[in-house]
């Protein structure tokens, strides 16, 4: 779905590079479920389980 690969693209630019090693293993696990659970996080607006999948969401939906 290229909307959600706008959204991880963002991410990758803006965040990647100075996350913490917790966090790239955070977002490199949320890029392991099924594209209908990202989508349901990031487009529909539900809340991960995971808090370190919870507090990417909220960093991935930010409007710049």
């Amino acid at each position: 779905m290229k909307e959600l690969d706008l959204l991880l693209v963002r991410y990758l630019r803006r965040r990647y590079e100075t996350a913490s090693s917790d966090e790239r293993d955070a977002f490199a696990e949320f890029l392991e479920l099924p594209d209908p659970d990202i989508a349901r996080y990031l487009i529909a607006g539900d809340v991960p389980d995971d808090p370190r999948h919870a507090a990417l969401c909220r960093f991935l939906v930010q409007p710049d």
